[in-house]
């Protein structure tokens, strides 16, 4: 189960809401298929399923976990990540057991690594969050940056460097290197990178950070599939401890010799404090939609709110509010995207301040023949894999 912290950073936008309608779909000879989207349920099992341009699904098959541990201890999934031509998928697996005080104690975690197409499997004893994949290889980060190396058995690597890696392109990590300014600097200067894995640096911006608490290096950032955009969120990312206005986007061309940035700005106001919880693209044109949450607030008796979760896309130089219960949001290059409704609720007895995301209704598939919903979805993530022409694999 994806949890985020109020206090610990790194690991790992206000408007008004408005209803969404479903529009009926057009006439058609036959629904036509759109892909295979995994989720993770609520429980923290990972599923699959065939999706029709309908809404239509196949049953749900189990890919995970795949660890096995006896009681009480048991084990979740998150922390999903797909390769851009969705053959490989990845994702972690956290162990953990309930104590007699009702406490959740972690106990380790798992990589995992699946390719979708044989069904092969390569699991890895790390704790480490998964970063993304660059081509095939799948990046994590945590004290160090690392790849995974399948031969001669499977095990993580480290990258050259300690520069902080916020997503992965083709061709390596997109990292943030700190520039020093010396001790009586009143700002700091941080460099956004391309960096191969080979350790050639191409610098895409250099932010001067003030005292708005928007630094750009403490997130886990998103390239498009087709590695031609990347996201960035300028935020202060201590998710639910509510320091700091809202996160600023930036858009990067990956493509182009100058690496062109464009400035989105941020949904809302800047006091809504709104923050990134999932991002993805949409369509042959790379829109970017984003589901984002508030900073909680405090009941008169001190205990925290649960917290609404939007979703919100940016096309033609403006926001719009897409789902105003929205926790996690899956696109892909054909225009389709499914939103999953929910909201995120403080964790039982978490002394670090937990949030974990919790899905309400069935997630909604919308595209350009409508929207429907997948009455077989539930998810707390979700990533499109397998091609729509591919059979859907085997589970566990």
């Amino acid at each position: 189960m994806r949890v985020i912290r109020r206090v610990v950073p790194g690991i790992v936008l206000a408007g008004l809401a408005l209803p969404i309608t479903l529009a009926p779909a057009p006439a058609q000879a036959a629904p036509v298929p759109v892909g295979h989207l995994a989720f993770v349920t609520g429980n923290g099992v990972l599923d699959i399923v065939a999706v029709m341009s309908n809404g239509t699904t196949t049953d749900p098959v189990k890919l995970g976990p795949v660890t096995k541990v006896a009681k009480p201890k048991t084990v979740t999934v998150s922390g999903l990540v797909v390769s851009a031509d969705k053959d490989w998928l990845g994702w972690s697996e956290q162990i953990s057991a309930t104590g007699k005080d009702g406490e959740v104690r972690y106990l380790g975690s798992r990589v995992v690594v699946r390719h979708m197409y044989d069904g092969k499997t390569a699991v890895v004893h790390a704790n480490a969050v998964l970063l993304g994949f660059a081509g095939h290889t799948l990046v994590t980060t945590g004290a160090y940056n690392k790849r995974l190396v399948m031969k001669p058995t499977p095990h993580l690597v480290r990258i050259p460097g300690n520069a902080y890696a916020v997503a992965t392109y083709p061709h390596g990590i997109v990292d943030v290197k700190f520039v020093d300014q010396g001790a009586k600097a009143a700002v700091d200067h941080e460099q956004l990178r391309l960096t191969t894995f080979a350790g050639r640096h191409t610098v895409l911006h250099t932010y001067v950070i003030g005292k708005t608490y928007r630094n750009v290096g403490a997130n886990v950032d998103a390239v498009s599939p087709d590695g031609r955009k990347l996201l960035v969120e300028r935020g202060n990312h201590q998710d639910f401890d509510g320091l700091g206005p809202s996160s600023l986007f930036d858009t990067y061309s990956l493509r182009s010799a100058t690496h062109a940035r464009h400035k989105l700005g941020h949904y809302g106001t800047d006091k809504a404090q709104w923050r990134l919880a999932d991002a993805t693209f949409v369509g042959a044109h790379n829109t970017p939609w984003l589901a984002i949450h508030s900073a909680p607030k405090k009941s008169h008796s001190g205990d925290y709110y649960v917290v609404r979760g939007y979703v919100v896309s940016y096309s033609h130089g403006q926001w719009a509010l897409q789902d105003d219960h929205g926790i996690a949001v899956a696109g892909n290059s054909d225009g389709y995207v499914v939103v999953q409704d929910g909201e995120w609720q403080p964790v039982p007895n978490s002394d670090a301040g937990e949030y974990r995301p919790v899905p309400g209704g069935f997630a909604l598939l919308r595209g350009p023949h409508g929207g429907h919903y997948l009455r077989k979805v539930k998810g707390t993530e979700l990533v499109w894999v397998v091609k729509p022409d591919k059979k859907a694999p085997e589970g566990t």
